[in-house]
């Protein structure tokens, strides 16, 4: 089965001052009537129902996500350390194949502002088209419109198929100027930090 899996664990310092520890970004009415975390949940709400909703968060959040969301507490995944994303995505895929050893994962930041609702929709139905067939690990690129050091950037290869590459290596944060470079070679994406995979091959191709 398919399970979104919303990552919400963050401090949301690079926000600040608007953001902080006690009430991070995700927990803000940043775009609208709602927080960024119920934007995120009703996005992918279209595709996937709320009891196959998650949330990975540390425990001083636990409390204002049941006051904001209505997800059942099986659904809220503890992390026993504030890590980094790598490790929040292992326990969700840990958890979810003790019930499920068929999970497809939809990864996605609980802070992400997306208006394209339809395109976003038809973005994430292929992945999970193509993260099951042949246990492929799906990544999402967004074309830049500017250098910028502030994100990780994706090298895409050869084309799969329409909308489809391989990816040939992942960038961490560059300086300016190599942004730049990446904007003019034009085969680089923004990491947008979304995933789409099977939760099995997640852990057999990943060292933690």
């Amino acid at each position: 089965m398919i399970y979104a899996v919303i990552l919400s664990g963050g401090l949301g310092l690079r926000f600040w001052p608007k953001s902080r520890k006690n009430l991070p970004k995700q927990f803000l009415k940043v775009i609208g009537e709602k927080t960024m975390i119920e934007n995120t949940v009703d996005r992918i709400s279209n595709i996937i129902p709320n009891d196959r909703i998650c949330i990975v968060t540390n425990n001083i959040y636990v409390d204002k996500i049941n006051e904001i969301l209505k997800i059942k507490s099986g659904n809220i995944f503890k992390e026993p350390l504030n890590k980094e994303t790598a490790s929040c995505i292992g326990l969700a895929a840990i958890k979810l194949l003790k019930r499920d050893f068929d999970a497809t994962m939809v990864v996605l930041p609980s802070d992400h502002v997306i208006q394209a609702q339809e395109d976003f929709e038809k973005a994430i139905i292929k992945a999970i088209d193509v993260a099951q067939d042949g246990d492929n690990l799906v990544t999402f690129g967004i074309t830049p419109t500017r250098p910028e050091s502030g994100y990780g950037y994706i090298e895409i290869g050869d084309s799969v198929e329409e909308g489809v590459f391989k990816v040939k290596r992942f960038i961490e944060k560059p300086n300016i100027d190599v942004a730049a470079s990446f904007l003019e070679k034009g085969n680089f994406l923004w990491n947008s930090g979304m995933f789409v995979w099977r939760a099995d091959p997640r852990l057999t191709k990943v060292q933690w």
